[in-house]
């Protein structure tokens, strides 16, 4: 299983991506009554989130830096934490998907980092994380296809794009019904450190563990490439 950080995501500030394999799950595994308590009150919390105060957040304007860098526009493209918060506030509640995603969604609420998520049986390795160097297109998960510019950040295996600037999936990698390995991304940018991105991926395991009891995990750190 190769993975590569391409030296052109140094200039952006990362130089370490955060990986995480979770094995044998159940995307329809009853959620514990401790992790639901837990879910509600940090649906409330997003209920009544100052998205500009959340932007301020060093993690969260760090994703902004990165989209500048390429001239992308963080107000066209949010970071995905306030991106989730919008639609948050706008539904009035959190979206409820499965039980995987559910809990993914949880751990991006708290850490306030954009964190990828893939049926691992849907990628096609080696998997590279760099500026694109071309022009291409993407389909993000529900949307419609989207252009990609070659100064654009993505990460992609040998079929496609799996990630654009770090702000959306891939429809052809997203998880669903059938789903029992996922492959969780934590890209990160220069305000977060390789540890508070493994703390982030410790609580999803955890989370997975205490309602999938057959659930393995396995965590990577992958240098950029000298």
């Amino acid at each position: 299983m190769e993975i590569i950080v391409d030296k052109s995501m140094a200039a952006l500030g990362i130089t370490d991506v955060v990986i995480g394999i979770a094995r044998h799950l159940n995307p329809n595994a009853p959620l514990g009554e401790a992790f639901e308590q837990k879910l509600c009150e940090k649906e409330q919390w997003a209920l009544q989130a100052d998205a500009d105060d959340i932007a301020r957040n060093p993690v969260v304007a760090g994703y902004t830096e990165m989209l500048g860098k390429v001239g992308r526009s963080a107000k066209k493209n949010p970071p995905t934490i306030l991106a989730l918060l919008k639609n948050i506030q706008r539904r009035g509640n959190i979206p409820r998907v499965n039980s995987i995603v559910d809990i993914y969604n949880f751990a991006a609420l708290q850490s306030l980092l954009a964190i990828g998520a893939h049926d691992f049986r849907k990628v096609a390795f080696p998997l590279s994380f760099a500026v694109c160097g071309k022009e291409d297109t993407f389909l993000p998960i529900a949307s419609t296809a989207k252009h990609v510019a070659e100064t654009d950040f993505i990460y992609r295996d040998t079929q496609g794009i799996m990630a654009w600037l770090d702000v959306r999936d891939s429809e052809h990698y997203k998880l669903d019904e059938h789903t029992q390995d996922v492959l969780f991304v934590i890209q990160g940018n220069a305000q977060t450190s390789v540890a508070m991105r493994l703390d982030a991926l410790a609580c999803i395991e955890a989370d997975l563990k205490a309602c999938m009891p057959l659930a393995t995990f396995e965590t990577q750190v992958v240098h950029v490439a000298g």
